[in-house]
């Protein structure tokens, strides 16, 4: 994913857009986009799921096929999403998201919940569903976004359940005792030639 958006699940209203030095024109498509409840509709799909036939992405939020061209086109006008035609098996048309989705609760909430989340209160319910998800794809890397796109957790709480295995808090709990069930890596890299460093 090359964007990511935050939104407030209750309200759909955006919370911040990464990366953070992302260009006006880009946040104006976004906010376009988003506003729009059918696109909202495709660009949530598109980011539970790597890639979708417009066949798969009907069953899942509905409208006719001509409504969803419609809108089709228009993010790939946006460039927010990209069409590419494949052959294995059958010839098919496959979406994929040059955004991702991610609900993020108010600040409020965020904050509450990281304190319980820190304390004898960890949803562990949220933990093992993290967790799962991470076992479903033993060979794969994924951000808090992605992992928050696709469990449907916040990312705030992702994050705040993740870094559990880091605390002592927590690890002093019986199901944080064991070794982390995850290799974490954190990645760098040269912002050297990009407008962040203008």
């Amino acid at each position: 994913m090359e964007y990511c958006l935050f939104f407030d699940k209750a309200t759909h209203q955006i919370k911040d857009f990464w990366p953070k030095n992302l260009d006006e024109e880009t946040k104006n498509k976004l906010t376009l986009a988003w506003q729009n409840s059918i696109m909202r509709e495709i660009l949530l799909a598109l980011s539970e799921h790597d890639e979708l036939t417009t066949p798969e992405l009907k069953k899942i939020v509905g409208h006719s096929m001509s409504t969803l061209h419609e809108n089709i086109e228009k993010l790939k006008r946006y460039g927010l999403i990209e069409a590419e035609m494949t052959y294995v098996g059958n010839k098919k048309k496959v979406l994929r998201s040059r955004v991702l989705c991610v609900t993020r609760n108010p600040r409020l909430v965020s904050k509450l919940k990281n304190f319980l989340n820190k304390g004898l209160w960890v949803d562990s319910r949220k933990s093992k569903k993290i967790i799962s998800f991470l076992d479903q794809h033993p060979n794969t890397y994924f951000s808090v976004p992605e992992i928050a796109a696709k469990t449907k957790i916040p990312a705030d709480e992702v994050e705040t359940l993740l870094e559990n295995w880091d605390s002592q808090i927590t690890r002093a709990l019986s199901d944080f005792l064991k070794p982390p069930p995850f290799e974490k890596k954190i990645l760098y890299r040269s912002l050297k030639g990009s407008d962040a460093r203008k």
